[in-house]
């Protein structure tokens, strides 16, 4: 806290001597951090909205072979350049409490005093009054979170998966002058060298292994077989399956593969003001480029519209209030636009569009047990 100096916990619970029959206590808001007075210290909380958003990443690559696929195959669905594009897959919207430096309260009791249990989080928010260790509990603010699934980004090369080798040897007819006789002739010899194979005869090699691995599947289901030990059940299962992933590589070298890379991005926003509607620009959007500071791009926009369904009282919190302030908080619509189009739509609760009240001392003569939304400081059981 950079304004004040809050009181550290060890644990969620606080035995603070309040008051009794006879006792006098207040509540005051804390403003100048100089004010020197005894008392216990809690906040209230204000909502962080949490946007949680997938992009994916599709890829689209073309088989080394590509330009062969239709010598061979009749195949429709070749891919024939390589292409990459984003999209927006997934939203999700959460909210979080975060302290709110503009509503920290001290309590402050004299009197002839009756010890009751006064309940705190772990940041500082009344989460209740005589509550034992169970009914206190305790708000999970999450972490923030990056989620990658990795993909492999290339096709397999001809050389990874080939039964033949990329190399051959190639035999070359010379010649070489000679002297005989006082004349000079022409004596041919063979040189061998080792070349790198065509890509067209690289292609021509695949097809046939792609053929064969039909020809031997077709074989098994059809129960041809040159031997006695025929498999069947999981075991011909297994080798079917085998054959056709196997297929499946070596035709992915004519007809390419369709790759995703997911991401999963995080964007925070605190609701400052009470206005009917905000207007927050997330982030910029590309399919080619995905998520980017490019304001050229896309704007995703964040629309909040206050739902103000809780009247708003004339309370003024500057004031000693006998009595513990408390927050009711008010409703609000969130949608994610981007180009007129609505991509999310969802309904939360926002603390600091709501509206202070306050639960009187008068309340406390007796013992009674009070218990409060931590997450939202409003009140939400009293009971004896």
């Amino acid at each position: 806290m950079k304004h004040f100096k809050i009181v550290k916990l060890t644990g969620f619970l606080l035995f603070f001597v309040l008051f009794s029959c006879k006792t006098s206590f207040y509540t005051k808001k804390i403003s100048d951090n100089t004010e020197k007075k005894n008392g216990i210290i809690y906040a209230l909380p204000k909502t962080k909205i949490i946007a949680d958003i997938e992009i994916t990443k599709k890829i689209k690559q073309k088989g080394i072979f590509s330009d062969f696929t239709h010598l061979y195959f009749s195949t429709k669905n070749a891919i024939m350049k390589n292409e990459t594009k984003y999209f927006i897959s997934d939203i999700s919207i959460t909210t979080t409490p975060i302290l709110d430096s503009s509503q920290i309260y001290r309590i402050v009791a004299s009197g002839n005093l009756n010890p009751l249990l006064l309940n705190l989080s772990k940041e500082n928010f009344i989460s209740g009054i005589n509550l034992n260790d169970v009914q206190a509990g305790n708000i999970d603010n999450g972490q923030n979170s990056e989620k990658n699934s990795d993909i492999k980004e290339n096709i397999s090369d001809y050389a990874d998966i080939s039964l033949y080798s990329v190399r051959e040897i190639q035999y070359d007819t010379l010649y070489k002058e000679v002297l005989k006789d006082s004349v000079m002739i022409k004596v041919p010899f063979i040189r061998k060298k080792e070349v790198y194979k065509s890509k067209a005869k690289q292609a021509k090699e695949t097809a046939d292994i792609i053929f064969n691995l039909r020809d031997d599947r077709y074989a098994l289901l059809t129960g041809e077989n040159d031997g006695t030990n025929f498999p069947d059940g999981s075991a011909l299962k297994t080798m079917l399956n085998e054959l056709s992933e196997l297929e499946k590589k070596y035709m992915s070298l004519f007809t390419g593969r369709e790759l995703k890379f997911k991401k999963t991005y995080r964007f925070e926003y605190v609701p400052e003001n009470n206005s009917d509607s905000i207007n927050e620009i997330l982030f910029y959007f590309s399919e080619e480029t995905g998520i980017t500071k490019d304001t050229s791009k896309i704007p995703v926009t964040m629309k909040i519209i206050n739902k103000k369904l809780i009247p708003k009282n004339v309370f003024d919190d500057k004031s000693e209030k006998k009595g513990i302030i408390y927050r009711i908080p008010d409703k609000a619509g969130i949608k994610l636009i981007s180009e007129k189009k609505e991509l999310y739509k969802a309904s939360v609760f926002i603390s600091q569009f709501g509206t202070l009240n306050l639960l009187p001392s008068s309340l406390f003569k007796d013992k009674i047990t009070v218990e409060f939304y931590p997450e939202y400081g409003s009140l939400k059981r009293i009971s004896e």
